[in-house]
């Protein structure tokens, strides 16, 4: 029955072409915690339109691990930022923990990603006037859905998870490159998301050091129980991922 399936499922994707190929299987294909559907960006260059993504479907089952690779400017920020409501495409659609993100304004965005998606970003995006504790809870206080009380204790537990419980009084400035992904991973886990957006989580970060966030990402991962994009081009990272997917001049398929 098993070998079956699996050749069933190989025939459909060499069948589909490249983007389909970027799908879950139907099994997981019912209730997609992201669907993107003919995506595409565009911008304004200095020669004229240039296109950024173009046609780009995908669908992440829950809980789902994919990474996202290729090389510089082959469009995989400018995908994760789409996927995750942070921008706007050019055409087609996204729809992101079972809304559909096309109709929504700015701030019904940034509504539905509080407290259902975590985003980690390779520069940090820490607020550098906040300490360590304060970054953390800042996600859960703006959710609105914890008293101040309980989001420093949930924001004190996050840090505690990531091994800097002595650090939270800490500004971004006086903790280390390492250290601040750390608090940023903890910002991200800490409401307790759905799917969690990481852009280059190890790019700034030596081998050791990467090393380390990879298993501290994977292993909150694994026990929130949460779908995770990530684009990277750390070979260690995608490997530890459900599926990978290769960006080439904006196209999106399977490798």
């Amino acid at each position: 029955m098993g070998h079956n399936t699996e050749v069933a499922d190989s025939q459909a994707n060499t069948e589909a072409g490249e983007n389909a190929a970027a799908a879950p299987s139907s099994a997981t294909r019912a209730n997609p915690i992201c669907r993107a559907r003919a995506l595409a960006k565009q911008v304004q260059g200095p020669s004229g339109v240039l296109d950024i993504l173009t046609g780009v479907d995908l669908e992440v089952a829950r809980g789902e691990a994919v990474a996202i690779v290729g090389a510089s400017g082959s469009g995989k920020s400018t995908l994760l930022g789409l996927l995750a409501g942070l921008d706007r495409a050019s055409s087609g659609s996204v729809e992101l923990c079972g809304s559909p993100l096309e109709p929504l304004d700015e701030d019904a965005r940034a509504a539905l990603r509080a407290g259902r998606v975590g985003f980690v970003f390779q520069s940090f995006q820490l607020i550098p006037t906040l300490t360590a504790l304060e970054n953390v809870r800042l996600p859960l206080e703006l959710a609105s859905v914890l008293s101040a009380s309980s989001a420093r204790r949930t924001a004190e537990a996050a840090l505690e998870r990531v091994g800097l419980s002595e650090r939270g009084g800490h500004y971004p400035r006086q903790l280390s490159g390492g250290e601040q992904q750390r608090v940023a991973i903890a910002r991200a886990f800490a409401p307790g998301p759905e799917v969690l957006f990481a852009d280059e989580p190890t790019g700034n970060l030596d081998e050791a050091t990467g090393g380390r966030i990879i298993d501290l990402l994977f292993g909150l991962r694994e026990d929130a129980g949460a779908a995770l994009v990530l684009v990277t081009h750390d070979p260690a990272l995608a490997s530890r991922c459900d599926r990978r997917l290769g960006m080439s001049a904006g196209h999106l398929e399977a490798r």
